[in-house]
């Protein structure tokens, strides 16, 4: 009977090492989002940010927990990140779609002289526009 419990226990052991593993080497092949630091210039944050590739919890991996949780407007939830300090900082705000991945990062600059800001979405699929291929001259 003790040998039983023993060999019992052991197997749950080994089912509860062995299962987190294909949850590890998933996220293993998903794209490295870039970081939000003060340095970065917003831009190219943004453009190479992998929309739709990072779920809730790859981004929670890979930038920590966020500093503010929102309901955006559209009813999708949104994770905001502070960087900088009281007098110049910049927020970053993932956005999730329905399906649990990122569908935007918002950029917002918070600094005395200027409030500028970025869409991830806008400036990926403005970057297609210009540099995709043309397949017809436009109108004369």
């Amino acid at each position: 009977m003790y040998t039983r419990r023993l060999v019992y226990l052991f197997l749950a052991g080994l089912g509860a090492a062995v299962m987190p593993m294909p949850a590890y080497s998933e996220s293993e092949t998903l794209p490295m989002p870039p970081r939000f630091t003060q340095n970065a210039l917003p831009a190219t944050v943004l453009l190479a940010y992998p929309l739709g590739m990072i779920d809730h919890q790859a981004a929670f991996s890979h930038h920590g927990s966020a500093h503010r949780r929102l309901t955006m407007p559209n009813g999708n939830e949104g994770w905001v990140f502070n960087i900088g300090d009281k007098e110049w900082h910049r927020t970053y705000t993932l956005v999730f779609k329905q399906d649990g991945t990122v569908g935007d990062v918002l950029y917002h600059d918070h600094s005395r002289y200027s409030e500028t800001g970025l869409s991830a979405l806008l400036l990926q699929s403005k970057g297609r526009i210009v540099d995709g291929p043309r397949t017809a001259p436009g109108p004369d």
